[in-house]
């Protein structure tokens, strides 16, 4: 869930709990295994906000459908595609360009993105269809892949209306056709004459502007650093690595062991770099 959606999840609870007694609020919160503490009777929504400040989302949208509050959300689920604690991205695009689609999709994968490719010129089945919606729900940025034909899809459309209606970050990439209505004004990228391997990269440096999504994405810039296959390469990794601002110190005995790679250690400059993106960490 985006933060508006936690807000709008976690008010609605207080308010639905607020009307119980006291030993019902607990117990309900214990059931859900959430937090209890002492608190006034009269200050019951202040208590269950604060209670519920930390849940997760799928201990809010339990909650939440249990006291019969659950709005568009409640249905809720993390596609089969995503993986925890990756930042899930929906890539939009028209079947013809399906195969390369799934190539950037697998770029993307390699920098620990969750990536959801949808069909979008097909009719779904109802199970496909409810995937789809999952996705859109619960992904963090979509991904409009614009080739000529994607602004007449009622699919792609509908896929960045959800987007826009959610506020995620929507990145468009021109493929043969130029960002058009709403989604003009969204940032985007040339990828016409770019092979997959460039387009997600340049994917993955503007996701890395994103606050909601840039913690997430940290760990897997360390890991493709780490598996760099050539002098540029490391050198390219190692630059997106200095502009990122969300490394941590568990992240650090990973970055020591990069040397381990020739690509690494005997590419120009890289090494001392890395030495001094440790210090910047502060290990």
């Amino acid at each position: 869930m985006t933060p508006s959606e936690r807000i709008k999840q976690i008010k609605d609870i207080s308010k639905a709990l607020s009307k119980e007694e006291k030993s019902i609020i607990d117990l309900t919160l214990e059931q859900h295994n959430l937090p209890t503490d002492y608190w006034d009777e009269y200050e019951a929504i202040p208590y269950v906000i604060a209670m519920l400040r930390k849940a997760s989302d799928e201990s809010l949208l339990d909650l939440s459908e249990h006291l019969g509050t659950a709005s568009e959300l409640k249905s809720i689920i993390v596609p089969s595609s995503g993986q925890p604690n990756q930042p899930l991205v929906f890539i939009s695009h028209l079947s013809k360009i399906k195969d390369k689609t799934i190539l950037i999709k697998e770029e993307l994968e390699k920098y620990s993105i969750s990536a959801f490719v949808a069909h979008s010129d097909i009719e779904p089945t109802k199970e496909w269809q409810t995937e789809i919606e999952n996705a859109l729900l619960t992904m963090d940025a979509l991904v409009a892949l614009l080739s000529p034909g994607f602004k007449e899809s009622s699919w792609t459309d509908q896929e960045v209306g959800v987007a826009i209606g959610r506020k995620v970050p929507i990145i468009s990439v021109r493929m043969g056709l130029d960002p058009h209505g709403f989604i003009g004004k969204f940032q985007g990228l040339q990828g016409n004459n770019k092979n997959e391997r460039t387009i997600a990269r340049e994917i993955v440096e503007i996701l890395m502007t994103k606050p909601n999504i840039a913690p997430k994405i940290a760990p897997g810039l360390v890991e493709i650093f780490f598996n760099s296959s050539s002098f540029e390469d490391a050198k390219q990794n190692m630059s997106m690595l200095e502009h990122c601002n969300h490394l941590t110190p568990d992240m650090v005995p990973k970055l020591k062991k990069t040397i381990i790679n020739s690509q690494v250690s005997d590419a120009f400059g890289v090494p001392e770099r890395v030495k001094n993106l440790i210090k910047k960490i502060g290990v």
